[in-house]
């Protein structure tokens, strides 16, 4: 937490078993990671997660398939300690490692607002691949929207919603990655809507973190209420406790999505760089 103090957002409110199954999440490889030290105690740290990831219509621009692909899941530094190039000497630290596993490429994502960070991975040689747009709505909202005719929404698994996954229109965050399910397999619920037997959109929900992973919709069944029944059904599953409901990392091309979150009763939050380096 000392990491993080005066972030932009604020993170105080943190836990440590929130923060533990988030890089569980993540898929954080502790030994790949790195911590720089004033003697015994650690000051800053690199946290990096290693996934398969699928590199077709990443800002790469290249039909690369799937990449075995590192993720900056969490860069910190005690206040008394920053502007000293700690950060980049951790990445530095932490490359050939990678590089020995076989990872072709880095990625992490930073808040636009936060200048001295961007500065920061652009001297470890990373660069902007994509804009990001993140948005948050009030669950009992999204339980008032009305339901759409001839659309039945029930809790489904996630073989259903991995058939979905080639109507999307751009490759998830990794946070977001459509993997991220098998990181966590106990804790991430699906959800179906169907049209008689065809299951038309899905939603893929990490309840333990309040994350929305993935809204898949059909292409041929789009702008027919799908998303918003899914949104519905899934606020009403939520419990009273939970009053807000993000959706992260929505990317900054797609207009449409946008649009649709704007639609349906979700308000900017932040927007967020994802930034990358070929190893």
């Amino acid at each position: 937490m000392e990491a993080f103090a005066g972030y932009a957002m604020d993170a105080s409110a943190t836990k440590e078993e929130s923060m533990l199954f988030r890089m569980s999440k993540n898929s954080v490889n502790f030994e790949a990671s790195a911590g720089a030290y004033n003697g015994d105690h650690l000051v800053g740290f690199t946290l990096i997660g290693i996934d398969e990831m699928d590199g077709n219509l990443t800002a790469y621009g290249e039909d690369t398939g799937s990449i075995l692909t590192a993720y900056d899941a969490g860069t910190g530094i005690i206040p008394g300690f920053r502007g000293h190039g700690l950060a980049k000497r951790m990445f530095d630290h932490a490359l050939p490692g990678l590089q020995e596993r076989g990872v072709k490429r880095f990625l992490l994502e930073v808040l636009q607002k936060n200048e001295p960070a961007i500065k920061a991975y652009q001297k470890s040689e990373f660069e902007i691949t994509r804009e990001f747009r993140c948005f948050v709505a009030e669950t009992k909202s999204l339980r008032n929207l009305p339901s759409s005719a001839g659309i039945e929404v029930r809790p489904t698994n996630a073989t259903t919603f991995e058939r979905l996954i080639p109507e999307a229109e751009w490759i998830p965050s990794f946070e977001n990655r459509f993997t991220a399910h098998s990181a966590i397999p106990d804790h991430v619920m699906f959800f179906g809507a169907y049209d008689g037997d065809e299951c038309i959109g899905a939603i893929a929900y990490c309840q333990a973190l309040n994350w929305l992973l993935s809204l898949l919709v059909k292409r041929s069944h789009r702008r027919r209420g799908v998303g918003k029944s899914l949104l519905q059904y899934l606020a009403t599953t939520l419990p009273d406790t939970v009053s807000k409901l993000p959706a992260l990392n929505v990317d900054g091309e797609d207009r449409g999505m946008q649009a649709f979150f704007e639609a349906v009763g979700f308000s900017h939050l932040i927007d967020q760089y994802e930034m990358g380096r070929n190893l």
